[in-house]
C-alpha cells in the first residue's frame, strides 16, 4: 500500500497541472491557433461595450460570430501592417481611455491578467479593423450613397474574400 500512495500523489498532480494548461483549439489561422478562451474573453468585452454583464452566457450562434470577428481583426491586423495603414496612438489612447471608465473593465483585466500594452493592441487591432472597412467601403461606394443592406452585404463579401486568402481550419467551438 504504501508504494501505491506516492503513485497516486504523482498521478494526481500530473492530472490537475495538465488540466490547467490544456486549451481547446477552436481555428487555425496560417498557423496561429484562435483558443476557446479568446472566444469568451472577446464575448465578454463585447458584453462590457454594450453595459451587459460581461459573464453573460454566450450562445453557440454568438460564438461562431465572434470567432468570425476574431478572425477578421486578427487579417485587419496584418493587412493594414503589410499597407502602412496605421492608427494615431492618440486615437487608441483616447479609445482606451473610454473602455476603461466602464464598470466592469478594472475585473475583465484584472481576470484575464491583460497589461495595459496587450489592451492597448487589442484596441489597436479593433481601430485598425474598423479603419480597414470604412475604406473598404467608402472606395466601394465612392460615387454613391449605399444602403444600410447594400453595406452590409459588400463588407460581409469582402470578409469573406480575405478569408479565402488564408490557410484557415476550424474545429468545433465548445
Amino acid at each position: 500500500m504504501k508504494k501505491k500512495v506516492p503513485v497516486l500523489i504523482f498521478f494526481l498532480f500530473f492530472s490537475l497541472q495538465s488540466a490547467e494548461i490544456i486549451e481547446t483549439v477552436v481555428a487555425n489561422l496560417n498557423g496561429r491557433a484562435i483558443t476557446y478562451s479568446e472566444i469568451i474573453q472577446e464575448g465578454e468585452l463585447i458584453n462590457i461595450e454594450n453595459n451587459i454583464p460581461p459573464d453573460t452566457a454566450l450562445n453557440q450562434e454568438l460564438k461562431k460570430k465572434i470567432l468570425d470577428l476574431v478572425i477578421f481583426r486578427i487579417i485587419a491586423f496584418q493587412e493594414a501592417k503589410s499597407q502602412n495603414i496605421t492608427v494615431e496612438d492618440e486615437t487608441v489612447q483616447k479609445k482606451v481611455k473610454t473602455y476603461k471608465t466602464n464598470i466592469y473593465m478594472p475585473d475583465f483585466l484584472k481576470k484575464y491578467e491583460i497589461s495595459d500594452l496587450e489592451f492597448n493592441t487589442m484596441i489597436k487591432m479593433r481601430l485598425l479593423g474598423d479603419k480597414l472597412t470604412e475604406d473598404f467601403v467608402e472606395r466601394r461606394f465612392k460615387d454613391k450613397e449605399p444602403s444600410y443592406e447594400e453595406v452590409t452585404k459588400a463588407v460581409s463579401e469582402w470578409q469573406k474574400n480575405l478569408f479565402k486568402k488564408q490557410r484557415l481550419v476550424f474545429y468545433s467551438i465548445p
